[in-house]
């Protein structure tokens, strides 16, 4: 984890993902969010992306043998394979979805892998070890880079230099969302979330309005994937 502190003020990499569906009746995308806990100090109570915060783990060198090669296409600003990893351990540990591949190139079901999750949550086990054991491969090429933000300062003193992946979930995979860091998840269609959001029923930060809108722009998810649209780079409030 890369930090900088200053007057009670951190700043800490993290990464989040954006899993979205294809609906065809009628036409549209969904993407799926978590209500974080009211009990939570950050954001509490606001619907999110799973993700969170880079551990020291996510630089484990040995990641790059458990890891489909970064594609150039996918990751334009050049990232390394940490965010890569901290993105596709965080879709495991708050979800339960593991984007991943065996031995023979297949993508494997997440729900097969329940156990060696409650394993990972209970501190028994890391991610890396879980692949290993497993003999898995992390399916990076099925993340895209969708861009950058930072929390602000009127938001948090605890700050989130966060970087974002766009990912089509595969068909057979269902999120299982973790009970002590999510209150209640769902999919949502951009014209509902955003109405939830005018009526004051659901809590949302810019970051994740922004990319809602940009969703929003496709009913086709080969269409949002092929593009090069995404939630932009850190705004001049965010900056300041």
């Amino acid at each position: 984890m890369t930090e900088k502190s200053g007057q009670s003020e951190s700043i800490r990499q993290a990464a989040t993902i954006l899993l979205v569906r294809q609906e065809t009746t009628p036409e549209r995308l969904e993407v799926y969010m978590t209500k974080r806990p009211t009990t939570m100090r950050f954001l509490a109570s606001h619907y999110v992306y799973p993700g969170g915060q880079m551990d020291e783990e996510d630089h484990d060198p040995r990641f790059a043998k458990r890891a489909v090669p970064l594609n150039p296409v996918l990751n334009p600003e050049g990232l390394p394979l940490a965010y890569w990893v901290c993105a596709l351990r965080e879709a495991f540990e708050e979800v339960g979805i593991l984007l991943a591949r065996n031995t023979s190139g297949q993508l494997i079901q997440s729900q097969a892998y329940r156990d060696v999750r409650h394993e990972m949550l209970a501190g028994h086990v890391s991610f890396y070890e879980i692949l290993e054991s497993e003999n898995l491969t992390l399916a990076t090429d099925l993340l895209r880079y969708f861009g950058h933000r930072l929390t602000p300062r009127k938001v948090s003193k605890k700050r989130f230099d966060t970087r974002y992946f766009l990912t089509i979930l595969p068909e057979g995979q269902t999120p299982e969302p973790h009970v002590g860091e999510v209150e209640e998840d769902g999919w949502f269609d951009v014209t509902s979330a955003l109405d939830g959001v005018t009526r004051g029923e659901l809590e949302m930060v810019p970051p994740t309005l922004d990319s809602l809108r940009v969703i929003g722009r496709f009913k086709r998810v080969d269409d949002l994937w092929n593009s090069a649209e995404g939630v932009g780079t850190p705004t001049p409030e965010e900056l300041a």
